[in-house]
């Protein structure tokens, strides 16, 4: 039986008109040739320095930071110049001599001697017939020398073309390339008949429709796809490059205002060095322009505690927090202080009303992160009471004033459906929650709409509990396929076009449909067990003991387990995967206590929790796991009987619009098969709905480059007979009907 229960007129609470944000983080490309509209590779000649206190190993092309984290570096200047290529008698090197500024760690040097240098874009360059492009660089030349600027085909043929005489010190020089085709892969050359020395210090190419014609600004076509989503508010700028994996590659305010070329470098720890032409002054401005609220991320003097963490000393913290006190001052500060004068120096003489929350932090945690949250949030709150303070981690558990809290999911569907009732069971005197960060991503890498279901059972969820859960953010924003580091990706994007995952229009489906208040409702469904299988796993012998096939449901175990510094572990249910594609369960006996956690993604979840004394070196375990149950012994003693969650056929969540009068239910059904739903309503409903629906032929159903719309939503006008609705396979549903 399917059924909802309605009640309309009982207010369980208002909308958070926060609820659905968006959130970006420099990865995947999603900077410089992505968001922000700049159009060639290494524009400034920084991305082979390898950074400070890193070494690098040319053989794995990789770079080791001063506490041992590896991270690929794939630019070096050792081995070419990286994005520039040299032709027919050019020659070219780069020098960390007389640089343009105190920001650029190196120049380029370059002969032409009637040959030519060419930049390749990321992954060429995107030009439109009648379309216009702006070049500029710095450049300087002991000699008058001619330059041809063009844009070209990669075998030469001119579609646009200026000339420069380069003479003197550092000038700047620029021009207007407007393209006589249509290119998905030109690039950009320099030429010139000349065998003087020309050096260059800073190159930029921007189209001149940007989003709102800024200068500097973004790609119009995927700043617009955000503004689709009806955001409320953007976090910025991430994410673990807030982080960093060393104190060198740290995320700093300072370093991201200012004219683009004063701007100094940051190499991310996904791989790739940003010049902060994207930074917080254009944040700042699009939030602006989108008419959105502004969330800043600042570090609080520690870096990404998944890469070997470092801690920064009692200076550098310090020195962290005035870098997020000036960040602050930079947005508020009237013009006449010292940082709104930098403000208005920068173009923006008013405040930017918009900035309205600030992160403590990214995914830090324990006793580390508990004291620098104290020591920013007591100071901030203080100096700034006017701003929502967020938190990483539940500080409010160990006492410490906390207004909101970041909870981040990374977990297969059924983890996001069978956790819709996650946060039924808040405290309203509690803190607020943010869902910062979220995605279903085993089995959906590509964006596919079984993703789409698993997240948006799970946003019914949420939305029943708005009177706590205030903001979400879908994460990560964007993706260029050419540089994938992590997927998926809510928006797919190249040089040239762009599409939404099915997650995407579900997301905007949710965001154009919020009513005014949540009304009650009780959700009557079947439900599937989560059938889990994969190995058991232990320490023995101080070696791990793996037993079990992956393909086995029903299994066993018994065995003697070390205790290795007072703790006992044991998985079980384990496909052995890694990363963000794990799936296991974990008994963990440690003080007393004993625990089993499922281990999904990036996810983890808390299973039951027990007593459990051990003594010795080791204890024995009996294990019985069969498909969604589980019944653990230790030491002959019962610790643990329990079942996992079941996945509900259908979630729901219904609201009401005050203004247009009308009833809006939200239905998942993550099932294969049609389902009738009887909506039982306690007042009268219209008899017909408009029903907007996201579905396809199956679960793996994606959108792409040659299909951009396979999956999106279709909306159509249908009966309500006898309050009876057919809701179809895989589909996300929303409802909107008169209430009388």
């Amino acid at each position: 039986m399917y059924q909802i229960d309605i009640s309309p007129n009982k207010r369980l609470c208002n909308i958070s008109p926060s609820l659905y944000g968006i959130f970006f983080e420099d990865i995947n490309r999603s900077g410089d040739g992505g968001l922000y509209a700049e159009m060639l590779m290494n524009r400034s000649f920084d991305d082979g320095v390898i950074p400070q206190g890193c070494t690098y190993n040319a053989d794995s092309k990789t770079i080791t930071s001063p506490t041992g984290w590896v991270s690929s570096f794939n630019c070096s200047e050792t081995e070419g110049i990286y994005g520039w290529v040299a032709s027919d008698g050019a020659q070219m090197s780069l020098t960390d001599k007389d640089t343009l500024n105190f920001a650029r760690k190196r120049a380029l040097n370059v002969r032409f001697n009637g040959g030519k240098i060419v930049n390749l874009g990321f992954g060429g360059i995107a030009v439109r017939a009648g379309s216009t492009c702006k070049f500029y660089m710095f450049a300087k030349s002991e000699t008058s020398v001619q330059i041809t600027i063009a844009l070209t085909s990669e075998s030469g043929e001119v579609y646009a073309h200026q000339t420069l005489t380069v003479e003197g010190g550092y000038t700047k020089y620029e021009c207007l390339l407007e393209s006589t085709a249509d290119d998905n892969k030109a690039v950009l050359s320099l030429s010139s008949q000349f065998a003087d020395t020309v050096t260059i210090g800073f190159t930029s190419l921007f189209p001149t429709d940007t989003f709102m014609k800024r200068e500097n600004g973004l790609r119009r076509d995927l700043a617009e796809k955000l503004i689709a989503l009806k955001p409320a508010f953007l976090r910025f700028p991430g994410g673990c490059i807030v982080e960093g994996f060393s104190k060198e590659t740290a995320h700093r305010f300072e370093d991201t205002i200012g004219k683009v070329w004063e701007r100094k470098p940051h190499w991310l720890l996904w791989g790739y060095n940003t010049t902060n032409g994207l930074g917080y002054h254009e944040f700042l401005q699009f939030c602006e322009d989108a008419r959105i609220d502004a969330m800043y991320v600042f570090n609080c003097g520690m870096t990404c505690q998944a890469r070997c963490p470092d801690y920064f000393d009692d200076k550098l913290i310090e020195n962290m927090y005035n870098d997020a006190v000036h960040a602050i001052l930079y947005a508020s500060a009237p013009a006449n202080t010292e940082w709104g004068a930098k403000r208005a120096e920068n173009g923006h003489p008013e405040t930017f009303v918009c900035l309205k929350y600030l992160e403590i932090g990214n995914e830090n945690y324990g006793e580390e992160y508990n004291k620098r949250y104290k020591y920013f949030y007591e100071r901030l709150k203080a100096e700034f009471p006017q701003y929502t303070y967020i938190a990483t981690d539940h500080t409010e558990k160990i006492g410490l004033p906390t207004e909101t809290v970041d909870d981040h999911f990374y977990s297969d569907p059924l983890f996001f459906a069978s956790n819709n009732d996650m946060y039924d069971s808040l405290d309203r005197n509690g803190v607020n929650i943010y869902v910062g960060e979220y995605a279903a991503t085993i089995g959906c890498k590509k964006g596919n709409l079984y993703g789409a279901l698993g997240e948006a059972a799970f946003l019914t969820g949420i939305e029943r509990n708005q009177y706590k859960v205030k903001m979400t953010s879908y994460a990560p924003l964007f993706n260029n396929p050419a540089y994938t580091a992590w997927e998926p990706d809510l928006i797919i994007f190249n040089n040239h076009t762009s599409y939404g995952i099915p997650s995407y229009y579900m997301l905007k489906m949710f965001a154009e449909n919020r009513g005014s208040f949540v009304c009650g409702h009780t959700v009557i469904t079947e439900y599937d067990k989560r059938c889990e299988h994969g190995a058991f796993s232990y320490i023995s012998g101080g070696k791990k003991v793996t037993v079990g096939s992956i393909d086995e449901n029903r299994q066993s175990l018994s065995a003697d387990v070390d205790i290795v510094g007072g703790r006992l572990t044991v998985s079980f249910w384990d496909t052995c995967a890694e990363g963000e594609d794990q799936n296991h369960y974990d008994i963990v006996c440690e003080g007393g206590k004993s625990t089993v956690i499922h281990y999904n993604g990036w996810s983890k979840e808390i299973i039951c929790e027990g007593n459990c004394e051990l003594g010795g070196n080791s204890a024995h375990i009996e294990i019985d796991a069969d498909g969604d149950e589980f019944e653990i012994k230790i030491n002959g003693v019962l610790t643990h009987k329990a079942a996992l969650k079941s996945v509900p056929h259908i979630s729901a969540v219904c609201t009401v619009d005050e203004t247009a009068g009308e009833l809006i239910i939200k239905i998942v059904n993550i099932t294969e098969n049609d389902i009738t739903v009887n909506l039982a309503s306690d007042i009268p409903l219209a008899s017909n709905a408009l029903l907007t629906t996201l579905t396809a032929t199956n679960m793996q159903s994606c959108n792409s480059f040659d299909s951009p719309e396979a999956v999106v939503p279709v909306t159509n006008e249908v009966r309500l007979e006898d309050g009876k609705i057919n809701i179809g396979a895989r589909s996300v549903n929303v409802i909107r009907t008169e209430l009388r």
